[in-house]
Formats: C-alpha cells, structure tokens, sequence
C-alpha cells in the first residue's frame, strides 16, 4: 500500500509496467532527521576535503579503508580537517548508531566499556571500534550541509563558503502553496544531491593541486586516459551498499525492508540497477536512474503516516473547547511510524502488552500529558511547549527540538536537544547527552524518575543496561566546538519521583516506593528522606491528641494549602485531564461489555 506523488512519480512515465516498477526505494528518516547535526562548519568538510579524506583512506591501506577505525578517524578529524576531538566523536558513533552495515555495534561496545577497569583500557576499546569509511563520508556529506538554511545563514560570517543547496529544514521558505513536510525536502534534497554523492563516492572527484595536476596530465598515455574514462562510469560494490545508510529498500507486496545492494542485484532488477556481474559493479547512469525512478515515500515515514495513517484506539481526552489532535500510525505493518500531533490541554496514554517496533514524532502539543510505555526505535519532540512526555525505553536516539518548558522522561540510547529553553530531561542513558544549538538554555538533567511494572523487561528489549549511565555528563556542541553554561545537574533535593497513575497504586504506608533503575545514591537517599518527613509528619498529628474540632481545623488548612499548590504548580489541570480520561475509560469498557 504505497502512495505516489508527483515529485517521484514524473519519471516513471516511460517504464511501464513491469519488475522495475516493483522496487520501492526510499530516504530513511532517522537518519536525516536524527543523525545529523549542525555541529561542523560546512568550510571544513568542503567536496575538496571529503575527496582527499577518501583518498587519504585507500593509502592507508587496511587502517582506512574499506573500515576506519575511531582512532584513524580522530587523527585525521584532528590533524587534517581542524575539527574538535568531541565534535569528530559524535560524528563518528551518529554513523554507528544508524549504520545497516554492521547493526548492534553500539551496544557491544557499550557492554565492553563497562567491563573495563581503566581510562587506559577504555580508550583501547574506543580506539579499535570500527566504521565503514564511505558510510562515515556520507555522514560528512550530510552534516557538510546542515548550516546552509537561512536561520544560519545570517549567523555565519563567510557566506562565500556555502556553495551548497541548503539543508531541508522546517524554516524554508517555500513557493507552493502548499506547506511542505519535512520528508518531502529530505526527498528532494536527495535527487539533486545524487549525482555529485555517487561521484564523490566512486573516487570521480579527483582534487590535485594545479601544478600537479597539469604535469600528470602530460605524462598520461592515450590508453591510460581511455581506462580512466571508462573506470569514471562505474560504481563499486561497495558504493552502493554505503548508500544503505540514508536509502531504504523493499519489493512491493513485501513487508520485510530488505538491503539496497540485494534488490539491486536482484535477476529481476540487474538489467535496469545497471549491474555487471562480471565485474561486479555497477554502470553509474543506469543505476542513478533506476534509483531515482525507485524513489517513493517511506512505509514507516511521516508522509504516509498523515495522508494514509490509522487512528490509534488510545484513549485521548482535552480539556480545550476545539482540538484538532491527531494520534495516527503509517499504514504499513513491521516497522512503523507513531504520530501524536496538536493535542492541547490533553492527556493520552498507552501501555503495549506486546514489544512494540515503532519510530514515534510528537509535535505541536501543549499543555499535555503523554505517556507512551512500550518500546521504541527512535523518538523526535517537536516544538511543544509545558507538556510532559513519558516514553518506555528507545533503542536508538530521542531528539528534542525548539521546545520550552516541556519535561521528558525515558531511558535511551543517546538524547539530543536542540533550541531548547526551559526543558527537564529524566533519562538513563549510556552516551553523553548532547546539546546542540545557540539557543539552546536553561536545560536540566536528571536520572530516571519513574518504574512500571515491565520497565526491566522493555529495557533488555532496547538493550539498554542500568549500571551504564552517563545521564549528568552533557556535551554542549555549536559549530565552534564546545561550549557551556546552557545545562545543569538537578539538586537530589529537587528530585521526585513520577507515580505512573495508570500502572501502580501510590506507596502504602510503611513501604518504601520502587525505586527507578540506575538511580544514583543520592537521589535515592532524597526519596528516602522526603517519605521520612511525611511518615513523622503524621506521626506527630497522631501523637498529638488533637480533638475533632482541632483534627477538623487542621484538615481544613492543610485542604486549602494543597489547592493553592495544585493550582500554582499546574497540577490542578492534570487532575482534570485525569477525571476526564477515567470516565472515557469507564465508558469505553461498559460499550465494549454491552456490545453484541
């Protein structure tokens, strides 16, 4: 089930029905979305340099190429390309974290560096991690790119050095009427880039200097200028299966995604993806074209998702006299999309019984709460503002971007936070959280503060592992390399803990709460002494001896003080959506109950 559009489907007019026809090829939006960052100053990772870097790795011989190891990387992100040992480490383990290549790496190296005893050991083991060299290029590629939209434009102070089409980004303006979403720009971005990318893949971007170049040019032969004539129309195995990094693929009729170079290879798509199975390559134009011909929404992606989505039966309550949400899911089974959007002064939640697989966006929500509590791919909060979002564990990367005022909640494997002001972020993580963007303010840290009942079992899922947790060690990131002041650490003084009201009962009396995995013992220490203050608070009203009249004065002070609270703090609102969503659900059990 996959709709057409008329930015892929123009130059499929000539095809015709047939096998071709039936590959879908799409841009993957984790990685567009999530993967890059405007960490890096286009100037520095320039075509010219991208070209030398690949040339620089095919002489290093088995060090550089067709594997980089992190420590080659750092030396030459360090030494040659003048970028920062930090902003060259997130871009390094982003291409970990998405790679098709060599998928659960991350977690490997997670689980090693925690069993290591020293810095020395652990920068042994960070040293021998491993990336392929042409799936590290294309990220470069891609973040070369990121500070081109005009929002950066106007900070950049050489604009000469932006020669690139500018990076899709929701702030662009655009011609048609129509708003565009941000897939249809990443789509767009692609078939433009297409060309210059197999080129500078393929090795065809030879960059030499001009005396150089003009003393090779005479010493070559007619026959060694006809080999490279002919070599500059071919694409290698390898190019193409580094292309699996931003491009998904997938027969028609099929639910599975399957990998970029197997379809390509495919008998029945060999002829039209321009494979030569005699020398095992690719023909350049016939592969750039059977690609872009191929080129089509994604099944788990958001364009799919709003036009041809399902309602999601969760329970959905607002407060708000008109709203206008939407909690859709792509059509397409296996990996999915979730999307929760415009929910204003509202409350949704939903607890899977089964382990669910599923990139989950959220965007434009206020004054909302939204608890998601199964497992996730990867996660994208955009632009909400006094909500609070609790989510099960994610297996990949949340990103948190132009939000304020918003707490979220969630066990992942790596957060980013972009142009954000006034955000709280309980997480248990094992990589630095990063921040990224001038705008960026007033964010607070803290460990995770909630349990359920499957926590631990939706943690094994993701993968993720209690005792490896870098949650307070932030790395704030601009494209001038590292900066501070925007983040702090919560006070354990200030910390609390979420009760989840749909999955446990509060805390009896005389029984310590359940405390959240990987809670450091401070934290856990505050918990402690703020249920001791309650308990001898009402220890003293018990030994009191106070009459009715008195017990009755003081349950009337104590009354108003708590409606105070609750009206200053906003927890009066979230009461309400509470009483709202339990006779939603009240009915909603008594219709099913009834029905025939």
């Amino acid at each position: 089930m996959v709709a057409k559009n008329s930015n892929f489907s123009g130059t499929k007019g000539n095809a015709g029905p047939n096998m071709g026809d039936e590959v879908q090829i799409w841009v993957r939006p984790e990685v567009m979305e999530l993967g890059v960052l405007p960490i890096i100053p286009p100037d520095k990772i320039s075509i010219e340099m991208l070209s030398r870097l690949l040339q620089y790795a095919e002489d290093l011989g088995e060090r550089g190429y067709p594997r980089m190891s992190y420590e080659t990387w750092k030396h030459i992100a360090v030494k040659k390309m003048c970028i920062s040992v930090e902003c060259g480490m997130v871009v390094f383990f982003s291409c970990l974290l998405f790679s098709k290549m060599q998928p659960g790496r991350d977690r490997e190296l997670e689980a090693s560096l925690a069993s290591a005893l020293s810095q020395k050991e652990r920068d042994e083991m960070m040293g021998d991690v491993e990336v392929w060299t042409m799936e590290l290029i294309i990220m470069l590629y891609l973040h070369r790119v990121t500070s081109a939209h005009p929002r950066a434009i106007a900070r950049q102070a050489s604009l000469q050095t932006l020669t690139t089409d500018p990076w899709p980004n929701n702030s662009c303006a655009v011609s048609t009427s129509r708003k565009q979403l941000l897939e249809e720009k990443h789509a767009k971005f692609v078939r433009e880039a297409l060309p210059e990318l197999l080129s500078l893949l393929a090795g065809h971007l030879q960059v030499e200097d001009s005396e150089k170049k003009k003393k090779v040019a005479d010493k070559r032969s007619s026959r060694e200028l006809l080999s490279f004539m002919k070599s500059a129309g071919v694409l290698s195995i390898d190019v193409v299966k580094s292309l699996g990094l931003i491009l998904g693929a997938s027969v028609r009729g099929e639910k599975n995604e399957k990998d970029l170079l197997s379809v390509a290879t495919d008998i029945n798509n060999c002829y039209r993806s321009g494979y030569l199975s005699k020398k095992n390559a690719f023909q350049k134009g016939l592969f750039e074209q059977w690609l872009l011909r191929g080129l089509d929404w994604a099944p788990h992606g958001e364009w799919l998702c709003v036009r041809r989505g399902c309602r999601q039966p969760w329970p959905v309550v607002s407060l708000a006299p008109q709203s206008h949400h939407r909690v859709v899911a792509s059509p397409a089974a296996g990996h999915r999309l979730i999307y929760v959007c415009e929910l204003i002064d509202g409350l949704t939640a939903h607890m899977g019984e089964e382990v669910a697989n599923c990139d989950l966006k959220i965007r434009r929500c206020s004054k909302s709460n939204i608890y998601i509590l199964h497992p996730i791919r990867n996660a994208v909060i955009h632009k909400c503002h006094d909500t609070r979002v609790v989510l099960g564990p994610v297996t990949g990367r949340v990103r948190l971007s132009e939000c304020r005022n918003t707490v979220v909640i969630c066990a992942a494997r790596s957060m980013v936070i972009a142009d954000c002001r006034g955000v709280i972020v309980h997480t248990l993580t094992p990589q630095r959280p990063i921040l990224v963007g001038g705008r960026t303010q007033g964010v607070t840290l803290a460990p995770l503060n909630i349990y359920y009942t499957k926590l631990k079992q939706h943690m094994m899922h993701a993968q993720l592992q209690s005792h490896i947790n870098m949650w307070n060690r932030p790395l704030h990131l601009s494209s001038d390399g590292v900066i501070s002041g925007a983040c702090e650490v919560m006070n354990p003084e200030d910390f609390q803990l979420l009760i989840i009201p749909f999955t446990q009962t509060p805390p009896v009396d005389g029984r310590p709460p359940l405390l959240p995995p990987g809670l450091p013992h401070e934290y856990a220490k505050s918990v402690e002494d703020a249920g001791k203050c309650v308990s001898s608070f009402r220890s003293e009203v018990k030994d009191a001896n106070l009459t009715p009249e008195q017990r009755a004065i003081l349950q009337k002070v104590i009354d108003t003080k708590f409606k105070v609270w609750l009206r200053d703090t906003g927890k009066q609102r979230e009461l309400d959506q509470l009483e709202k969503f339990a006779i939603t659900l009240k009915y909603e059990r008594v219709a099913k109950q009834t029905s025939i």
